[in-house]
């Protein structure tokens, strides 16, 4: 054995030191050399150091030529290691060539923003974590309290919640309390997730994510309604002042919204009588005429509605509705103009009138409507009610306009035989009301029987429909006053046609089965009939 062997072992063992476990590099053994070139130190479990001489031991000196060649033989072993060994670590190494070659170059990139993303997350919340729990003292007077008092801004959010909150149901504008509610809910966001005890509501945080989301989506709509309501035309905005002017601007805009625009030149057939009718119109540009059997009865200008059947009094009314009239676009009605007659007489007298002037050439009457379905508005009147509250005072003005509109064609001269044309116009209302009524009970038939007396009774006074056009009205339709009283149609029973077979014996009438099977051919038969 090397007789410095016992030195080199204790030089060779890893240092540790008091304060951690690390070991420390070793002391420098350059003092140390080791007495032959041949003598090998391999490394021994535990630390220890052990030393072996490859050469053959001759007395007290070393074969150096046995050395020698034992290295030699060494080396041409490692050498003539297996060529697999070396193709699995090429293989290996391409392997990860190519794999860094296919990986993007923002892979890595975004890796790293993912990775300072969530660095500076962190640190933001432990900022709004330590910011928003710390305490702060109240300077109160002694004379006031003479506790210490201290309070952190996370109560302070607390706080805040409850009295927006509260504020919100003091405001009646739906956008203020929309926005309040939102203000509210994101201060409890705060004192939820920063709660003083140190825990995290989980419960309340996520309930008022949600309250959030959902007032957030309704101020979106109330603020996306109003930009696309400054989007109308100046003509449309300009006839909502004129003549609609009970509906704000976000409810007109959702009436033209789903209206369409009409236009009729002159001597176009709008409505025929006894068609079905399953529109409403408003005329925003010329006049139209309004015929019962031929006979003007009254005429629709700018701003008047055109088969409303009673939605004026809540008469919400689906599908068509038998047309009581005809609407024409007429020529255009000139007060001023001179009678042709009266020209006529002139000229054949011999004699000039000097009022008469050379007539200019008559500008054509054009007609612009509003066209609405009559089930797409009943739909936006039964989801909105402060649109159905307007349009029905918008309607009640309209019927005033249409009143006055009539005494003014007596007084212009339109009307040639006042007896006639009133007697055209109570034909008319009372067609106008047997069709509503008759729409009326056909919906009370397949809609749930729905009792629409009051809204019938209302209509009727304002019209003046009397007992006895009420009576040939429902007879018209084939119901009594009892049945319309009653709200339901009475069903005809029908007799039973089998009490008598002639070709079934009695004993087999007699039985109990035959008798069940009669009663429930009997109920086929009159649902049929039915």
């Amino acid at each position: 054995r090397h007789p410095k062997q016992p030195q080199q072992q204790q030089q060779q063992r890893p240092y540790y030191c008091h304060s951690c476990t690390r070991p420390s590099p070793p002391p420098s053994s350059s003092s140390y050399r080791p007495r032959n070139s041949s003598t090998l130190m391999m490394g021994g479990g535990g630390g220890t150091t052990r030393f072996f001489q490859s050469g053959t031991r001759r007395g007290n000196r070393f074969d150096e030529s046995a050395t020698t060649t034992r290295m030699a033989a060494r080396g041409q072993q490692k050498k003539q290691q297996p060529f697999q060994r070396n193709q699995q670590q090429q293989r290996r190494a391409d392997f990860s060539t190519n794999a860094q070659k296919s990986q993007p170059m923002s892979s890595s990139s975004s890796t790293t923003a993912a990775q300072s993303s969530t660095t500076n997350l962190r640190r933001l919340l432990h900022t709004l974590q330590t910011t928003l729990l710390k305490p702060r003292s109240l300077p109160l007077p002694r004379y006031i309290s003479p506790q210490h008092y201290s309070i952190n801004l996370s109560e302070c959010f607390g706080h805040a919640s409850f009295i927006l909150v509260a504020a919100s149901y003091a405001t009646s504008d739906f956008l203020e309390l929309r926005i309040m509610a939102v203000l509210g809910s994101t201060s409890m966001l705060f004192f939820t997730y920063f709660h003083p005890h140190g825990r995290v509501l989980w419960l309340p945080l996520k309930w008022n994510v949600l309250f959030i989301a959902i007032n957030s989506w309704r101020i979106g709509r109330v603020l996306w309604d109003r930009y696309m309501a400054g989007m109308l035309s100046e003509d449309l905005g300009e006839f909502r002042k004129e003549f609609l002017g009970v509906l704000d601007v976000v409810e007109y805009y959702k009436l033209v919204r789903i209206a369409r625009e009409e236009v009729f030149e002159e001597g176009d057939l709008v409505l025929l009588q006894g068609g079905a009718i399953s529109e409403i119109r408003i005329v925003l540009e010329g006049e139209l005429q309004v015929l019962r059997d031929g006979t003007p009865t009254y005429v629709l200008e700018k701003g008047n509605f055109v088969s409303e059947s009673g939605l004026h009094s809540g008469l919400m009314l689906r599908g068509s509705i038998e047309s009581c009239c005809s609407i024409v676009v007429a020529p255009s009605f000139d007060p001023n103009a001179i009678d042709k007659q009266q020209q006529q007489q002139h000229q054949q007298h011999g004699t000039t009138n000097d009022t008469a002037q050379s007539t200019a050439p008559r500008k054509k009457n054009r007609v612009r409507c509003l066209r609405w379905n009559r089930d797409e508005l009943i739909d936006l009147l039964e989801t909105d009610k402060g649109i159905a509250t307007a349009l029905k005072a918008a309607l009640s003005w309209d019927i005033v306009r249409k009143l006055k509109r009539q005494r003014h064609m007596l007084t212009e001269g339109r009307v040639k035989n006042p007896t006639a044309w009133t007697k055209k116009r109570e034909e008319q209302g009372s067609a106008r009301y047997a069709a509503i009524l008759q729409n009326t009970l056909m919906q009370q038939e397949t809609e749930e029987r729905k009792d629409v007396s009051e809204m019938l009774t209302k209509y009727r006074m304002i019209h003046h429909i009397e007992d006895a056009d009420h009576e040939r009205a429902l007879a018209r339709c084939g119901w009594t006053d009892e049945e319309f009283r009653e709200g339901k149609k009475r069903r005809v029973e029908v007799e039973d046609e089998y009490d008598e077979e002639d070709d079934v014996g009695t004993e087999e009438l007699q039985s109990a089965q035959w008798r069940r099977v009669k009663r429930y051919s009997s109920k086929v038969v009159r649902s049929l009939l039915q």
